[in-house]
């Protein structure tokens, strides 16, 4: 609006009559005047203002003068103030991102907590479980092992039996025998008495195996339901170990993505608002120096000035120093500096009930079948006896009683993109540029500067 305002005052100038000599200075040729810079304008609305102070004055031309000076304490320096405002909103909004950034960061977080406090339990219910595994298989291998034992005894007095029922058998039915004789009866005397006391042990040994296996039976079906149970816990323990690294994955490379964007827009913002805050710096203080000049010819009442001494000079002097001591605080832009990164926070397996910081940044948790998910999740677990089937004698043939433990499942894990080491190390933040009152324009609009729309600062912050 300013920048319309201001060309407006030219305008003005402009319009005056031909007949006003001051003003013949500024009447524009053709349409050249629409590609007038507004700096250039303001100089020249300046230039005039010296000429009407150094030569004098029609009274229209005091009344122009007059006309000008209210216009511009009344629309254009209300102008300026108001593009001041608007872009320090702008700086502000933008800046927001930032704050907007770390409340997605703090909400990921939760998320984050919550899915941790679910691999926690998991946790905590798979290693139970494998402890009372273990004691299940336990008493299954005593009980395998007792009615291991009373099977050897059986085929041991079995076999017995069956030798001396042999004997009998023999002795009876041995071709050309004569069961009339005395040898052949005093022979089958001595061979019952041994079977007959044989064959109750036999018979003993076999119930008592028949009531031992109904108890084996199901303490191996107790084995199966437990390791079915634990089987479970540990799927869904791998499960939940695979959804909190994803989410953290996923949260740390949104936060790094909007935090790069937050970083790479309010620089730009920054940069063209410094930039403009430095041209509304002049044009205040140009317009100080063309109040004075116009308030002195006004004073003057279109006099002009003695050209037989410095007055003109002194009158100028002064107007220009007029610029050098305005104040223009109140058009500083407030810049705020890029908050720091929140610190690195992780939840380690044996801290479950401790709180996680509001905004951190989260480091990606050991996933399923990792080295460190293997030592914080099975390495103190008790392990099934291995092989699983061997051979040998006493115990040693047949196979080890427990059963064995699923493989790992991996958790397929994208490659963590660049941008969240370059942000997460604070690169991003390091890269930043503040712009200080005395500072040039930046990057984003050095061609501006070489192409003659912005001039050096001449101004710093009045102390």
């Amino acid at each position: 609006m300013f920048r319309l305002s201001v060309a407006a005052l030219v305008g003005s100038a402009f319009s005056v009559s031909d007949e006003t000599s001051l003003m013949q200075g500024l009447k524009p040729t053709s349409d050249k005047r629409k590609d007038t810079d507004k700096s250039q304008a303001i100089t020249s609305l300046m230039a005039t203002a010296t000429t009407m102070l150094k030569n004098g004055a029609t009274p229209d031309v005091v009344e122009f003068a007059e006309a000008t000076l209210a216009e511009i304490t009344s629309i254009v320096l209300p102008a300026i103030t108001d593009a001041h405002a608007t872009d320090q909103v702008l700086v502000d909004h933008t800046f927001a991102m930032f704050e907007t950034a770390l409340a997605a960061l703090e909400e990921g977080t939760e998320q984050i907590k919550a899915l941790s406090d679910e691999e926690r339990h998991q946790s905590a219910f798979h290693k139970l479980c494998r402890h009372e595994e273990e004691g299940v298989c336990y008493t299954k291998r005593e009980c395998d092992y007792d009615i291991y034992a009373i099977w050897r005894r059986f085929i041991e007095e079995e076999t017995t039996l069956r030798e001396l029922s042999a004997r009998v058998e023999t002795h009876f039915c041995a071709p050309d025998v004569n069961g009339t004789l005395q040898i052949f009866r005093d022979g089958a005397i001595v061979l019952f008495p041994p079977w007959i006391e044989q064959k109750p042990v036999v018979e003993r040994i076999e119930v008592e195996y028949d009531v031992k296996h109904p108890e084996c039976e199901t303490k191996f079906v107790n084995l199966d339901e437990k390791t079915e149970i634990c089987d479970a816990y540990q799927t869904a323990l791998e499960a939940a170990a695979c959804a909190h690294g994803k989410k953290v994955q996923q949260v740390r490379e949104e936060f790094s993505i909007s935090w790069n964007q937050a970083i790479t827009t309010y620089q730009h913002v920054v940069d063209e608002v410094h930039c403009l805050e430095i041209d509304r710096w002049k044009e205040w203080r140009t317009l100080s120096t063309v109040q004075c000049l116009l308030d002195r010819t006004t004073e003057r009442n279109g006099r002009p000035c003695d050209e037989t001494t410095d007055e003109v000079v002194e009158e100028v002097t002064h107007c220009e120093q007029v610029q050098h001591e305005t104040d223009i605080t109140h058009l500083l832009i407030v810049y705020y500096m890029i908050p720091e990164l929140p610190p690195f926070c992780a939840i380690t397996p044996w801290a479950i009930a401790d709180p996680l910081p509001g905004r951190c940044q989260p480091l990606v948790p050991e996933t399923p079948c990792s080295p460190g998910f293997i030592a914080q999740e099975y390495a103190e677990l008790w392990t099934p006896p291995q092989p699983e089937f061997f051979g040998g004698i006493n115990f040693e043939e047949g196979n080890s009683h427990c059963n064995q433990r699923p493989e790992c499942v991996m958790c397929p894990m994208d490659p963590e993109p660049p941008i969240c080491v370059f942000i997460m190390e604070g690169h991003g933040n390091a890269a930043f540029i503040l712009p200080q009152p005395e500072h040039e324009c930046h990057f984003a609009t050095r061609a501006q500067i070489e192409a003659g729309h912005y001039e050096s600062v001449d101004v710093v912050r009045q102390e």
